[in-house]
């Protein structure tokens, strides 16, 4: 039931933005009862908020797909790089994350638990790149996962509004922004442990 009536919101917010969606039109989607419905959300925002969780959980499997089996800097670069262009192609193409995405923008609810997802990704990915980079400060290499991925957030989001000329650039940019700030910490890392990387980066620098 709970599946069925967050698919119901999820396909109105698609149709009507998150904003436009009524309590009586999910339950009518649904097929249940306005009763029934509160019976499982207290209301709208409830309903967001179980969406929002459901895209976090969706977009963590991808994102452990791509690092999971990380075992040299040069497949950390990769993994990030290649989950990062999949959530953009999402957001270009799935119309849903950009329904939620809105509805975040104005609850600040929803936007404490993004925010705690964000960590929570980036400690995933912190724990990942942390043996490839133990020269790094631990605090800075977490702030960066951090902001790659509030950034890959950001830029998927961002192209949708620009464009088309500049829309193309987006991802090519991120690209090299990133690259740049993951090789500066690989640099980093060489000089305060000198002799003890190179094996570690893999084949080719990507």
């Amino acid at each position: 039931m709970v599946e069925r009536i967050l698919d119901s919101a999820a396909s109105l917010i698609v149709e009507k933005g998150a904003d436009g969606v009524t309590m009586t039109e999910i339950a009518r989607r649904s097929n249940v009862v306005i009763g029934s419905l509160y019976q499982y959300f207290a209301d709208k925002s409830a309903i967001n908020r179980a969406l929002l969780v459901r895209h976090h959980e969706e977009v963590g499997r991808m994102l452990r797909g791509y690092v999971s089996d990380v075992q040299t800097f040069n497949d950390f670069v990769a993994g990030i790089e290649a989950a990062a262009a999949k959530y953009y192609a999402l957001h270009q193409s799935d119309p849903l994350f950009n329904g939620i995405w809105s509805a975040v923008q104005t609850d600040a609810e929803l936007q404490r638990i993004d925010l705690a997802d964000t960590l929570q990704n980036a400690r995933r990915l912190h724990a990942i790149s942390r043996p490839l980079l133990p020269g790094v400060d631990s605090d800075e290499l977490m702030a960066t996962c951090a902001l790659l991925i509030q950034f890959a957030l950001t830029t998927g989001r961002f192209a949708l509004a620009m464009p088309a000329p500049l829309k193309r650039q987006m991802l090519p940019i991120f690209r090299r922004i990133m690259r740049g700030a993951l090789d500066a910490l690989y640099a980093e890392n060489a000089h305060s442990r000198p002799g003890n990387n190179t094996a570690r980066r893999g084949r080719g620098k990507p």
